[in-house]
């Protein structure tokens, strides 16, 4: 019985002295993405109360907090925080740049809204920021050089961390192509062994990609990239309350708009150049629990008070809560693709789903409340098709591979349990079946115009495409104040007769 005693507590001390003789250092990422100029928080719920959550002055206050009580502190913004509100319109995002020096992340990887006001605007404002800014796949003909920098290696206590940034290879299918001008996209896993080869090289203990692709697109690179310790995402809006762990890489996402602080705490083990252990999670951000920074909040008044001027005026009254989705029809997407078809004097109106950036609650509508649904500035265009060319379209559309479209003046119902290119079972135009010899004039906007082939499968020169000229919620502003009283509704205009459940999600 001695001797079993004995031998066990030699094995406790072998595996003691283990432990203790690793080369371990502990660090604590903080992260967040898509915040889309969310610089006020926003209303929500928390446990069945109604309550405010995020706010630039409060995702600070909680960063400052783990900094005074945290000594290896690393903070990573993973993209889109550009557009969303007024002010990052009215200022062509340097109100996010100018918070941002405020924050003082430790990288940001580019997200694909933050060309939104263009390649020449997003260097400019690019030209003020005191952070490291990132992306190792966007090359820059213009300058025969990358956009940005590809990569930042930051000592954390002893750690020695690479950190790649990486943008959606979709850039150019969701943004406008002028805005792109002379920009390229890199392959991603050739940038990837091009650069984790380099930090190697450079001999760090953790590499850490920090990306706007969405977790979809990370897991790949996970099971690509085994090197990649830690992947910080953006993109998808996906709130991660665990890490995702796919082949010994940790993912972790936090949702949207600042509602949640991104928190991992690792430990790196120095000798190995791995990670030892983790711990992950979400902290809501909710306004009153935290307490905000004084410079942010201070600084944040001082962006608001350009808008409250123009955009604090109550144009109408909403009866019902205007709701997107995603994968079937709104009554926000009706109202708006009415007001289209309307101000146009088309046959049909088609809205892209991904242009409406949020929901609104019945009550008031502000001017404030219309430039953040549609914050884009995108202007109506209108072009002409045949009716077969226009079933060919909805066929696509019917597809469910791409985003689907809002419509006013055209009612389709179809079969998503069918093959793809025979699910489409009737079209309606203005109450009447589709005639594929007659012309139907289409009323869009410049986005969707100009991603006609992604959208609706018809070449992109097969059109001729005239310019209104008028920016939509310009239009949407007036159409409320003329209609005052709103009470839109489903009207079973897109129908899917194996009732496929409609749900949520962001471009």
């Amino acid at each position: 019985m001695k001797r079993r005693a004995s031998l066990l507590f030699f094995l406790v001390l072998v595996l003691y002295e283990f432990l203790f003789s690793q080369n371990i250092e502990k660090i604590l990422i903080l992260h967040w993405n898509d915040f889309h100029s969310q610089n006020n928080p926003m209303r929500s719920i928390c446990a069945d109360t109604p309550c405010y959550v995020g706010g630039t002055a409060n995702l600070l206050g909680l960063i400052n907090k783990f900094r005074k009580e945290q000594k290896n502190v690393l903070v990573l913004n993973a993209g889109d925080d550009f557009q969303g509100t007024p002010v990052s319109s009215l200022t062509k995002g340097r109100s996010q740049i100018e918070l941002m020096n405020i924050i003082n992340p430790d990288a940001m990887t580019l997200g694909n809204h933050e060309f939104d006001y263009g390649r020449e605007s997003l260097e400019e404002n690019l030209k003020i920021a005191k952070f490291n800014v990132l992306s190792a796949n966007l090359w820059d003909k213009r300058k025969g050089k990358l956009f940005v920098k590809p990569y930042v290696v930051k000592k954390i206590g002893r750690a020695k961390v690479g950190i790649i940034g990486l943008i959606t290879p979709e850039l150019f299918k969701l943004s406008l192509r002028e805005n792109l001008k002379d920009l390229e996209l890199l392959d991603i896993e050739k940038v990837l062994r091009q650069y984790i080869s380099k930090l190697k090289s450079e001999k760090v203990d953790l590499i850490i990609a920090l990306t706007h692709i969405g977790v979809q697109g990370d897991s790949i690179i996970a099971v690509k990239f085994p090197e990649i310790g830690v992947i910080i995402g953006g993109h998808s809006h996906t709130a991660l309350f665990e890490p995702k762990y796919v082949n010994k890489t940790i993912i972790c996402q936090a949702g949207s708009r600042g509602e949640y602080l991104g928190y991992l705490e690792l430990e790196i083990d120095l000798d190995g150049d791995s990670v030892y252990s983790y711990n992950g999670k979400l902290i809501r951000v909710i306004n009153g629990v935290i307490e905000p920074d004084p410079i942010a909040l201070k600084k944040v008044e001082e962006l608001e008070k350009i808008v409250d001027k123009e955009f604090g005026e109550v144009i109408g009254y909403l009866e019902v809560d205007w709701k997107r989705n995603f994968y079937g029809e709104s009554n926000l997407g009706n109202w708006e693709a009415d007001v289209m078809r309307e101000f146009a004097k088309t046959d049909i109106a088609f809205q892209n789903s991904g242009g409406l950036r949020k929901d609104l609650p019945k009550g008031e509508i502000k001017v404030r409340d219309i430039w953040e649904i549609n914050p884009f500035g995108n202007t109506f265009v209108v072009f002409e098709v045949d009716g077969k060319t226009l079933k060919s379209m909805i066929e696509w559309q019917a597809s469910g591979k791409v985003e689907l479209m809002q419509v006013s003046g055209i009612k389709y119902v179809f079969d998503s349990r069918k093959n793809i290119g025979e699910r489409v079972i009737s079209i309606e135009v203005g109450g009447k079946p589709l005639d594929e010899n007659k012309r139907y004039s289409i009323v869009t906007n410049n986005w969707v115009a100009d991603h006609l082939y992604e959208l609706f499968g018809i070449p992109q020169n097969s059109v001729k495409v005239e310019n209104l000229g008028a920016v939509d919620r310009d239009v949407f502003i007036e159409a409320v104040k003329r209609q005052r009283i709103i009470n839109s509704k489903i009207e079973g205009r897109i129908i899917d007769i194996a009732k496929q459940k409609g749900g949520s999600n962001e471009y």
